[in-house]
C-alpha cells in the first residue's frame, strides 16, 4: 500500500543587509487589519477609505492579502490626523490600523483604541486612582477623564472585549461596573470577540442560553443593534425615497408646467388703484371695459343649447362696477 507524505517547506536564509533605507521610506505607513475576512474585503476597503479620507498631501494603499493592508502618507502631519480618527469600521466590523513598526509579528497590529464610559462606579470614587485600578485591566491608558468615569483605552483588538468586572471598593464592599465602548460596530454577543458573529462562535452551544436571554444584553450589545437597525432604516428610507421619485416623475412635470402658467398669469395687469395717474386710470378703464365687452360678446354669441356658467346677477355687478370705476377717474381727472 503506497503512503503519502507530507512535502517539508523549504527554509531560506536572507542575507544581512542595511535596511534603513527601506525603514526611512516607510516611516509614515499605517499598517492595517481586518477583524472578519469573510465580510470585509481588503481591496475594497483601500479603495473606500482612498476616496473618503482627507488630507493636505498624497495617499497611496494597497491590500496585502486577505486581511493585512497598508496606507502611505508624505507627511507626519496628515498620517497622525488620519490615527486621531480612530477607532475605524468597515462593512459594520471593526478594523485594525497602527503605525507601521520594523518588527516581525504574526498579531502585529492588533490595537484598536476606545473611548470607554464606566458604568457602575459609586460617585464618591469618581477619581484617578479607581481609572488608573480599571485602565491596565482593560489595555494601555491614552487619556482619562476621571470626573466623567471615562478612558480611553488601547484595546487589544484580537482578544475579547471586556464588558463587565466587578470592583472592590476600600470599604470591601465589591460592585460590578460594566464597560461601553464607544463607536464599536458588530462583534459576538456570547465572547464578546470582535472577528466573528454569535451564530458563528466557538462556544456557541456552551453560550447559547445566555444568547438566547435578550435582556441580559450589555451596554455596548445593545448599542451595537441599534446602530444596526439605525443603518437598516435609513437605508430603506432612501431606497424609498428614489422609488417615489421615480414613479411621481410625471407629476414633476406636472409642477413645473402649474408653475409656468402661473408666471404667465402675473404678467397681467394688476387693478387700477385710486392713486394711479390719470394715464394709468384711462389706461385701467379701456382695459377692463375691453373685457367686459368681450365677455358680452362670448355671453351672446355662444351655442344656444350651452348653458352660461355665470351666476346670475354677475353681469349687473360687473356694470355697476365699471360705473364706480368711470366715476372714479372722473374724480381723478378732476383733482388735476
Amino acid at each position: 500500500m503506497a503512503t503519502t507524505t507530507l512535502q517539508r517547506k523549504p527554509l531560506v536564509k536572507v542575507p544581512e543587509s542595511d535596511i534603513s533605507e527601506l525603514i526611512e521610506r516607510n516611516k509614515f505607513t499605517l499598517i492595517g487589519r481586518v477583524t472578519n475576512p469573510a465580510i470585509q474585503k481588503t481591496r475594497a476597503l483601500v479603495d473606500f477609505f482612498l476616496q473618503h479620507w482627507n488630507v493636505i498631501g498624497k495617499i497611496t494603499g494597497r491590500d496585502l492579502g486577505p486581511t493585512l493592508f497598508q496606507f502611505g502618507f508624505e507627511t507626519e502631519k496628515d498620517l497622525k490626523t488620519i490615527l486621531s480618527k480612530a477607532p475605524f469600521h468597515f462593512k459594520k466590523w471593526m478594523i485594525i490600523i497602527q503605525r507601521w513598526e520594523p518588527i516581525v509579528s504574526d498579531t502585529f497590529p492588533n490595537r484598536i483604541p476606545f473611548w470607554v464610559n464606566i458604568h457602575g462606579i459609586p460617585l464618591h470614587y469618581w477619581n484617578d486612582q479607581t481609572i488608573d485600578a480599571i485602565g491596565p485591566i482593560l489595555g494601555h491608558i491614552e487619556t482619562k477623564e476621571a470626573d466623567k468615569a471615562r478612558l480611553q483605552v488601547s484595546v487589544n483588538g484580537l482578544q475579547p472585549l471586556i464588558m463587565k468586572m466587578d470592583l472592590q471598593l476600600p470599604s470591601k464592599d465589591v460592585v460590578e461596573i460594566e464597560m461601553e465602548y464607544e463607536y464599536l460596530q458588530k462583534h459576538c454577543f456570547l465572547c464578546k470577540s470582535l472577528c466573528h458573529e454569535a451564530d458563528d462562535c466557538p462556544n456557541h452551544d456552551i453560550l447559547r442560553q445566555a444568547r438566547d436571554e435578550r435582556r441580559n444584553l450589555g451596554i455596548s450589545q445593545q448599542n451595537t443593534l441599534d446602530n444596526i437597525e439605525d443603518g437598516k432604516r435609513r437605508q430603506n428610507d432612501r431606497k424609498r425615497a428614489r422609488q417615489h421619485q421615480s414613479s411621481h416623475h410625471g407629476g414633476a412635470r406636472w409642477t413645473n408646467y402649474r408653475r409656468e402658467v402661473g408666471h404667465e398669469y402675473h404678467r397681467h395687469p394688476s387693478p387700477v388703484r385710486r392713486n394711479d395717474t390719470g394715464k394709468s386710470s384711462e389706461t385701467g378703464f379701456a382695459e377692463n371695459k375691453r373685457r367686459y365687452e368681450d365677455m358680452s360678446f362670448s355671453r351672446h354669441h355662444s351655442p344656444p343649447h350651452r348653458r352660461s356658467s355665470t351666476p346670475i346677477g354677475t353681469h349687473e355687478r360687473v356694470s355697476s362696477s365699471l360705473n364706480s370705476l368711470a366715476r372714479s377717474h372722473q374724480s381723478v381727472d378732476r383733482s388735476q
